[in-house]
């Protein structure tokens, strides 16, 4: 016989199953946390989220997409609070997630993304790694997160800075430096994250080059239009610093006399962190050691 209260019963079980929040539901409120710099409170959401999906019998039902961004950005917030150990946890398991996954993912459209967020976890596991001093470890995930986006000029930037201010190969520093110089200059792809206003960055690229290219000015050198063509170094060091100040007269190298004598002055700190909007400029010859 039919019972009001049966049917009352079953509809108070069916709202308490559709209430339980679901991974992406945690995902969404610790971004909404994390937009608003409310650090813990996003810790707690992605906490709960990344616990659901260990309890989950499979987690293959949950986007690929979904399980990284929830890792990379518990990481994040753990990094903006000082946890740096824990963050790099997250942002290991985001990119083991993703290499054991990606190629599972037919929708190219799906593929894109995925890579894309496991590039930028990539990318914060090097800032981690830096922080923590351990730089061959930042190198690998720096270099991982250009390999991933090849249009991530940021990753090449602090790859760059953490082989010129932390192993002192100003060899690599300078490669990369070029790297991230030309992926902001070129205009055939917008660069991932480019900032607003390039022209600051763009200076401090070539005041880089210039000084990785001073650091020994008995070396040969070339430039890419012409790699078999030894040019002289004070020739292309001078020229670099010079740009650094077309591009931002009030750049630290205003303080140099441009010249065949160069000297030796303080290095800034260079590290990407934040991001911009795209704007295009134009493109310059890069240079580089030769032989």
């Amino acid at each position: 016989m039919w019972s009001p209260h049966i049917l009352s019963i079953s509809l108070v079980l069916f709202c308490l199953v559709v209430s339980q929040p679901s991974i992406e539901d945690f995902l969404s409120l610790g971004d909404e946390a994390l937009s608003k710099d409310l650090n813990e409170k996003a810790i707690s959401y992605y906490e709960k989220g990344v616990q659901l999906l260990k309890n989950s019998e499979n987690d293959d039902d949950e986007s690929l997409v979904v399980i990284l961004s929830i890792h990379t950005n518990y990481g994040s917030a753990l990094s903006a609070i000082g946890k740096n150990e824990e963050a790099a946890e997250q942002y290991q398991q985001a990119l083991q997630k993703y290499s054991k996954d990606i190629d599972d993912i037919v929708e190219e459209s799906d593929q894109k993304d995925a890579t894309g967020i496991a590039a930028q976890a990539s990318f914060f596991l090097g800032m981690v790694y830096q922080d923590l001093g351990q730089f061959r470890d930042s190198v690998d995930a720096y270099s991982m997160a250009h390999q991933l986006d090849p249009f991530h000029w940021a990753s090449v930037a602090n790859l760059a800075a953490v082989y010129h201010d932390s192993l002192s190969d100003h060899r690599k520093a300078l490669a990369a430096y070029n790297v991230a110089y030309e992926i902001l200059t070129q205009k055939e792809v917008e660069p991932t994250d480019a900032p607003g206003e390039p022209r600051f960055i763009l200076s401090q690229l070539q005041y880089r080059i210039g000084l990785c290219i001073s650091h020994d000015l008995d070396q040969k050198c070339a430039v890419a239009d012409a790699p078999d063509t030894p040019v002289d170094c004070k020739q292309l060091a001078t020229h670099a610093f010079a740009q650094a100040i077309e591009y931002d007269p009030d750049n630290e190298v205003r303080k140099i006399k441009l010249s065949n004598n160069i000297p030796f002055f303080e290095i800034p700190k260079l590290r990407i962190a934040l991001f911009w909007t795209f704007v295009s400029v134009g493109k310059a010859h890069a240079c580089y050691y030769h032989g």
